[in-house]
């Protein structure tokens, strides 16, 4: 390959719902952040990988495992900066010409899943500038008091909503460099979405997310 394809993982200091969630022990003594580490590692289509933060904590963990480390301004790592702006400075930050942004908050991504994503992003990466993944939503949903996608006088069985509505997991995601500066996002404006499976989808915010996580991959890793 003629560019270079870099992952970051991106990690706060300071979690809000759940205290120190992408450090304290998850499975076997590893953290979220070790986890993720080591299942980017076997993505052989990765040349680097990126921790992100402004945690020395992280730093001491990216250093053990062999990845490198990039320390992030305390406004970037702030509730007070947007979104767009994170992801502008993330971008311009960090070398790479795609930039694959994984969180470390959804662990719970098979191996195979990312070799299928790569495989897509290889064959595909020309004709959209981005991939994502995201999860189906196949329920009934309204927006202040009115239906979205369904007819309120002809209501569908839940099985035959439309297919066509998703939620971003934030599980994988790959854009390019100079696209994720110009969008000031890591969706770009003709994406390509992968379903995940409701396992998959998970991601750890609160308390309840990361048990139910941690009870999924004891039972399927």
């Amino acid at each position: 390959m003629n560019y270079n394809i870099t992952a970051i993982i991106p990690v706060r200091k300071n979690s809000v719902r759940l205290k120190n969630k992408n450090f304290i022990n998850f499975v076997n003594k590893k953290s979220l952040l070790e986890i993720k580490i080591d299942q980017l590692k076997k993505v052989k289509y990765i040349d680097n990988i990126v921790v992100s933060s402004d945690s020395l904590k992280a730093k001491v963990i990216a250093k053990k495992k062999g990845v490198k480390f990039h320390l992030r301004d305390k406004y970037f790592a702030s509730s007070k900066c947007s979104g767009g702006k994170f992801f502008k400075n993330l971008a311009e930050s960090i070398p790479g010409d795609y930039i694959v942004y994984c969180p470390c908050t959804s662990p719970v991504i098979t191996d195979k899943t990312y070799s299928n994503f790569f495989k897509k992003f290889l064959r595909l990466r020309k004709k959209y500038d981005s991939f994502n993944t995201v999860s189906e939503l196949k329920t009934f949903i309204w927006k202040n008091h009115t239906p979205l996608n369904y007819d309120l006088l002809n209501a569908p069985n839940s099985q035959d909503l439309p297919g066509n509505y998703h939620a971003l997991t934030f599980g994988i995601n790959i854009i390019s460099k100079d696209k994720m500066i110009k969008y000031k996002n890591i969706v770009g404006k003709n994406p390509k979405f992968t379903i995940l499976n409701k396992f998959e989808s998970i991601d750890v915010n609160d308390k309840i997310d990361f048990e139910l996580a941690k009870f999924i991959y004891k039972k399927y890793f």
